[in-house]
């Protein structure tokens, strides 16, 4: 009975020896990551609220800001509670960074389309809606995500453009300033006359609702002495929602009071010359 009391003894005493020193860590550590855990969401609101001031239109970069945050105070929270359970912290962060070294280094690719996508989602050189030339693909911007752009090509194709290239090509932005210049190539033969055919082109483009007079009024000009043409092009502003119906049915409406006029579109001719050979 003695020696039962003994080990009554040493395991109570054990018990109270294991309390004092890890007990009271482990429910600091768990206090240290509910509360941590309770500010990194306030942190993210608080970004969010902010970022939505002034982005208000991006949400893909509101909902990464906040990403980033939270996760940057969680890591904090739970190397800090660690710490304060009693673990040696040191080669925890050393694994910690090896860990996001490897990842990073397997995701190099993903990593840069979202740090090509928060570039253009801060600096914004272009938005839904626009009309945009980038790595060969013309079309409208239809979505802007973290990984990669979204825009619809004339022909109603999706084309999904990873922002790492996009952001480090070159973008042309046709409606930035809300309108687009419309190019509308015509030529004529060299015996036409081109004041006639200057007239008929502005006629055309004055008579189209469509056809904007700010920032410039239509004008036609002279563009180029080819081999058989005299290459004229009218130039006309409109919308962008405006812009191929505009260019498809002025080219039609062209030929057609061109043919009126008796002024001859050219087009190549061969001119083949038979010699019959004496016997």
């Amino acid at each position: 009975m003695e020696e039962i009391s003994q080990y009554q003894d040493v395991l109570v005493l054990s018990t109270v020896n294991f309390v004092n020193q890890y007990a009271f860590k482990l429910l600091g550590a768990l206090a240290i990551l509910i509360i941590g855990f309770y500010v990194a969401n306030k942190a993210g609101n608080f970004v969010s609220t902010q970022v939505k001031k002034k982005y208000s239109e991006n949400q893909a970069l509101v909902d990464f800001l906040v990403a980033i945050t939270k996760i940057i105070i969680k890591v904090i929270i739970v190397v800090a509670a660690i710490g304060q359970a009693g673990v040696e912290t040191t080669s925890f962060i050393a694994m910690l960074g090896s860990a996001g070294l490897a990842i990073g280094l397997a995701l190099q690719g993903s990593l840069a389309n979202v740090a090509g996508g928060a570039l253009i989602l801060t600096l914004r050189p272009f938005k839904k809606g626009e009309l945009i030339d980038a790595q060969g693909h013309l079309g409208v911007v239809l979505d802007i995500g973290l990984f990669a752009t979204t825009i619809v090509t004339p022909h109603r194709r999706h084309v999904f453009i990873p922002n790492g290239a996009l952001a480090g090509g070159v973008i042309k932005n046709y409606t930035r300033e809300g309108f687009a210049r419309c190019d509308i190539p015509i030529g004529i033969s060299y015996g036409a006359n081109i004041q006639k055919a200057r007239e008929i082109l502005l006629d055309l483009a004055n008579n189209d609702k469509r056809v904007l007079d700010n920032p410039e009024k239509p004008v036609v000009w002279v563009t180029n002495l080819g081999d058989s043409s005299v290459d004229l092009q009218l130039r006309v502003h409109v919308s962008v929602d405006d812009y191929w119906g505009v260019l498809f049915e002025t080219t039609e409406a062209a030929k057609i009071a061109f043919d009126n006029a008796d002024i001859e579109i050219p087009f190549p001719q061969r001119v083949v010359h038979m010699q019959q050979s004496e016997d």
